[in-house]
């Protein structure tokens, strides 16, 4: 049977009731001390975890849906494999977490400190994670469709070969990130920086918005783009502003 609507403090609390069931349903962690816990697993639905301590947490068997996690802290967390859907970690401190095969699926994550984690083939998709800094982070491999990274920091990654969908680059740094024959559809990449060794080669940019991206600084060999973008990568390359004839031609 589930706990239902009780508030909790501390880690020897949360042990004890994990005696008795594994699933958590409204209840409230806000600010509880529950570091260096470890649940074999734990079910949390509705719950608010609000500033919640959870450094060096490890858990077997972790599903979290629908929780208030703003601000929590998640360091050195061993949370792998584990099933976060609609929650919200504005904010959260996940340094060095263990998140790889994590399923993180429409969550909000924007704000968050995810510097040393781990996200190796996680499913990221949906998921917000603006102004994030994911330089120190380990990503190989996750599924990203549909995610928002405005103004994150996703700079040296590796998204070669990828068949990209619904992902927000706006104002991304993607300095010397590896775009080389993806495919981007649905995709903005609008503002986003880049350099010389942000690669785009053979990619395929015919599903992306590209405006104010700078991409004539990248390397851009053997990419496919429709006419418009050619035309937009070219006027903004030498600042080339088109005005319209006048009806009685133009003025001498």
């Amino acid at each position: 049977m589930a706990h239902e609507g009780l508030v909790v403090g501390d880690a020897a609390r949360l042990q004890d009731l994990l005696r008795q069931s594994a699933t958590f349903r409204r209840c409230v962690f806000d600010d509880a001390d529950l570091s260096d816990l470890y649940a074999e697993e734990l079910r949390l639905e509705e719950c608010s975890l609000a500033r919640a301590n959870l450094f060096n947490f490890a858990c077997d068997d972790l599903a979290a849906t629908g929780c208030q996690m703003r601000n929590a802290r998640l360091d050195k967390a061993d949370i792998q494999e584990a099933w976060l859907a609609d929650c919200d970690l504005t904010g959260a401190l996940l340094r060095d977490a263990r998140l790889n095969l994590a399923r993180i699926t429409n969550c909000d994550l924007s704000l968050c400190n995810l510097d040393g984690a781990n996200l190796f083939s996680a499913e990221l998709s949906g998921s917000r994670f603006r102004s994030v800094d994911f330089s120190h982070a380990r990503m190989d491999g996750a599924s990203i469709d549909g995610a928002d990274f405005s103004m994150a920091a996703l700079r040296h990654k590796r998204f070669a070969g990828r068949k990209l969908k619904g992902v927000n680059f706006t104002e991304a740094d993607l300095t010397g990130s590896d775009f080389s024959k993806a495919e981007f559809e649905g995709c903005r990449l609008t503002g986003a920086s880049v350099s010389n060794e942000t690669r785009f080669d053979g990619a395929d940019l015919r599903g992306a918005l590209i405006s104010g991206a700078g991409l004539a600084t990248a390397r851009l060999r053997g990419a496919v783009m429709s006419p418009e973008q050619a035309n937009t990568l070219l006027f903004e390359r030498f600042g080339i502003v088109v005005a319209e004839q006048g009806r009685d031609g133009p003025s001498l």
